[in-house]
């Protein structure tokens, strides 16, 4: 389990099927978003605002669909709220680099305790 901004998430980076449904998510992600263009009018132009809106949809849709892939259904709704920008996305990437990070020391620290050091393994022999 990890937390991202006070929400709990069934995600271990232990476990081959979270981190294969972690990366098929991100190539998902990644392959679609090849197919997004930077809005081709000018700035001035009054369908670039149009043309930035509907860039910008398609990005959140993106990502979105990326954390219900990866954590289940409703947790971009969760995370992004009703109201989703590239900002709270930003923050929902910061905050799951750390959780990562966090749930990585912890295993790692788990993991010393089963892992005796050189010079307690040549002790024993």
């Amino acid at each position: 389990m990890i937390v991202v901004n006070g929400i709990e998430l069934d995600f271990d980076i232990t476990s081959p099927l979270d981190v294969k449904r972690y990366r098929d998510a991100g190539e998902r992600m990644n392959e679609e978003g090849r197919k997004i263009n930077l809005p081709a009018v000018a700035a001035d132009d009054p369908a670039f605002l149009n043309a930035y809106v509907e860039m910008l949809n398609c990005e959140l849709r993106l990502f979105g669909d990326f954390l219900d892939d990866v954590f289940g259904e409703g947790v971009a709704e969760q995370l992004l709220g009703s109201n989703p920008s590239i900002n709270k996305v930003n923050k929902v990437l910061d905050a799951f680099g750390k959780a990562i990070e966090k749930q990585g020391n912890e295993f790692g620290i788990t993991l010393q305790k089963y892992t005796p050091n050189r010079a307690a393994r040549r002790s024993k022999r």
